[in-house]
């Protein structure tokens, strides 16, 4: 019988709430996560079977708080407490590989509760969804009115959704750019109506690229972090109307699963990659997950941001990106000491990333 993915991850659920507090805590922050809500829950010293529930019930404090708030006409509190209910319903299901239908019905729950604060932003946002051949692309599209038609295609990673995004979304908003996240192929949404290929990817976002420009946009950047910077890099191989692309923490390729690259990892990119067979996933990883054969495509102004500790992706792989590239313009920043993504060190790359897409695409001018 063959070996199955979850045989391998399961093996470490036992100390998951340690791991995922130690590994992934600075990402949960960033995201917009209060800092004492993670605290209260790593303090009850969750297992793995209590995980869910303990975020669920955050994200239904967050969520009646919300409806208080918009019952009152309070729409500013009632828009950030559902976007936090939203974030407590993503990192209750983030990793639950071992539990599909809970995973899948937290998800469902985190996008219901954003689609109810979206109006209430500051920059109001709605739910896309983009025909392309028999899939149909899940976006989140928050359009600023002084865009000039300045917009960013912006991709989480592999555990990772849209709902995700806002708070990296909002650095580029703040700076007059208007920002279209999309789950690619095999993550968040559009993992369950389509595996991640590499064919499939280059249909979603050439299909994305024909929505926003059909939309009056004609200066296009892409970008994404960890496996979504990886997806990004090739989006830009792949199609030529973006001006510019950056990637952080995303790898070159999938060299490091089941070695140095954190075990835990392999549940992530069984799940975007669609099997639970251990032989298929490393046969699939070394095939569709590889810029091999388009990196030499890349040739707009990019930007690959790697911290030196991280544990997912060796930070060997962002020189590779970079020295293979046929970019014009090569950016590389390795900050000494960053986790993965260098959420540890958020100050140091997401105002550096937003200010150079700016640049990019304001024809050498500033916000």
């Amino acid at each position: 019988m063959a070996k199955r993915i979850l045989e391998v991850f399961n093996q470490y659920t036992e100390q998951m709430g340690d791991t995922i507090f130690g590994h992934w805590m600075p990402r949960m922050v960033v995201a917009g996560v209060d800092m004492c809500d993670v605290l209260r829950i790593r303090a009850q010293k969750p297992d793995w079977n209590e995980w869910p529930e303990l975020w669920e019930k955050l994200g239904d404090e967050h969520q009646r708080r919300g409806d208080d708030s918009l019952a009152a006409g309070h729409m500013m509190t009632a828009g950030q407490a559902y976007r936090m209910a939203a974030l407590s319903y993503h990192y209750g299901h983030f990793m639950l590989f071992d539990r599909p239908q809970l995973k899948e019905r937290l998800m469902r729950k985190s996008m219901a509760v954003l689609d109810r604060g979206l109006p209430y932003q500051k920059f109001p946002g709605k739910r896309l969804y983009l025909q392309c051949e028999q899939w149909k692309i899940p976006v989140l599209f928050f359009e600023h009115p002084d865009s000039a038609g300045r917009v960013l295609l912006l991709t989480g990673g592999a555990d990772a959704n849209k709902e995700e995004m806002l708070s990296f979304a909002d650095v580029f908003l703040e700076r007059g750019i208007s920002v279209f996240i999309m789950d690619g192929p095999g993550q968040g949404e559009a993992a369950y109506i389509a595996p991640y290929r590499r064919s499939i990817h280059k249909k979603f976002v050439d299909t994305a690229v024909e929505y926003m420009t059909g939309l009056g946009y004609d200066r296009l950047a892409v970008g994404g972090i960890s496996m979504g910077g990886h997806f990004c890099t090739r989006a830009a191989a792949v199609n030529h109307r973006f001006m510019a692309a950056f990637d952080c923490g995303g790898p070159y390729d999938m060299r490091d699963l089941g070695t140095k690259m954190d075990a835990l990892f392999i549940g992530d990119v069984g799940h975007v990659l669609g099997t639970d067979d251990y032989e298929e996933l490393f046969q699939l990883a070394a095939s569709e997950l590889t810029l091999d054969d388009v990196i030499s495509d890349l040739t707009c102004p990019l930007m690959v941001i790697h911290g030196t500790l991280d544990r997912i992706v060796d930070c060997a792989q962002s020189y590779e990106i970079v020295e293979k590239s046929n970019s014009v313009e090569k950016n590389h920043i390795v900050i000494e000491g960053g986790n993965h993504v260098c959420n540890n060190y958020v100050y140091q790359y997401r105002p550096v990333i937003a200010d150079w897409v700016v640049e990019k695409l304001s024809a050498g001018g500033k916000e």
